[in-house]
């Protein structure tokens, strides 16, 4: 323990904050998981990527349904069980290794070509006016796989990674892999702002009902030093174990005010204010507790090390052994 009050408040709330946070990041997760979000937004971004402009065409539409029923976009889905199946419910994967897609792709533009299934489809016809020309037997294929594509934007896009490998069909599908991982950057960071959206809405329903109130927390711990040595501990603990620890445990042995006392109001924490004035800090407490959240797990945890290290900064005292030995050396 510190002997500044002030520092062991902050390691409190930080450890109040990271406890709140690991259990929202998990329920997000659970909902994300159920609801296929992460699988919904790659399916958006395949769709965007494959109608070759920031609109999702018919042809690009299309495409895509094609290139996720290829056997090798198939094996990469979790079996589904029998009420899924009942239900009608068509998994997709959440993540596609861009080699795989990029092969899937070009096998499902070949296929076209010449009106057969995937995976059987014989040598394409020449390529369109504007391809590149000398290209080998595999570059061939590869340049009429790009000229079947019923897109002609994406048929643009993948014409000119094909010049820029002056035909090269090994380096032409390094830069088409490329091309969609960094295309997949960009689906990351819609994923990640529909999560920081749910985080907040799951954020709100946590700390109202567990009435997690910063202002409240921060004078409790402020005015109570055994509670606060005891928060502080815990949150030493927390420090030493890492991200993985057990947030409903942690959570049930934190002694603050948390929750309400229903049909009771007044002035105390767990109790629904009757003032104006109560009512206006308690909304301002609540809401400093949902931003905070919304920083995430991480966040708090990395500032929770921190602060147990300053906290525990300056050297120890020398126990009776150590004494010892220094006067016998």
């Amino acid at each position: 323990m510190s002997n500044f009050p002030a520092l062991e408040v902050v390691i409190g709330l930080t450890f109040v904050y990271f406890v709140l946070s690991l259990i929202c990041s998990a329920v997000t997760e659970s909902i994300a998981s159920r609801r296929g979000w992460r699988a919904a937004k790659l399916e958006e971004g395949v769709k965007n990527l494959l109608s070759g402009s920031s609109e999702v065409s018919p042809e690009g539409k299309a495409l895509a349904k094609d290139v996720y029923e290829h056997p090798l976009i198939q094996a990469l889905i979790a079996p589904i069980s029998g009420k899924q199946a009942a239900a009608g419910k068509t998994p997709w994967p959440s993540y596609i290794p861009s080699r795989t897609f990029v092969t899937a792709l070009l096998d499902v533009a070949a296929a076209h070509s010449d009106n057969a299934a995937p995976g059987e489809a014989s040598s394409p016809p020449a390529p369109e006016d504007g391809s590149p020309p000398h290209a080998s037997a595999v570059d061939a294929e590869v340049a009429g796989a790009i000229a079947a594509l019923p897109s002609p934007e994406l048929r643009r896009a993948l014409l000119v990674l094909y010049r820029d490998a002056e035909g090269d069909a090994e380096r032409f599908r390094r830069s088409a892999e490329q091309w969609f991982d960094d295309s997949m950057q960009r689906v990351s960071g819609w994923y990640r702002r529909h999560i920081q959206v749910a985080l907040w809405v799951i954020g709100i329903v946590v700390v109202i009902l567990l009435n997690v109130d910063t202002l409240q927390v921060a004078d409790t711990l402020w005015k109570d030093p055994a509670t606060r040595s005891a928060v502080v501990a815990q949150a030493d603990a927390a420090a030493k174990q890492g991200q993985g620890a057990d947030a409903s445990n942690a959570l049930s042995k934190l002694e603050l005010p948390l929750g309400w006392k229903l049909f009771k109001a007044g002035s105390g924490p767990q109790e629904f204010p009757n003032r104006a004035g109560g009512i206006i800090a308690k909304i301002v407490g609540l809401l400093l507790t949902v931003a905070a959240l919304s920083l995430g797990a991480p966040f708090w945890y990395d500032l929770l090390g921190k602060f147990v290290r300053v906290s525990g900064t300056g050297p120890r005292p020398p126990t009776a052994d150590q004494r010892a030995a220094a006067s016998q050396g």
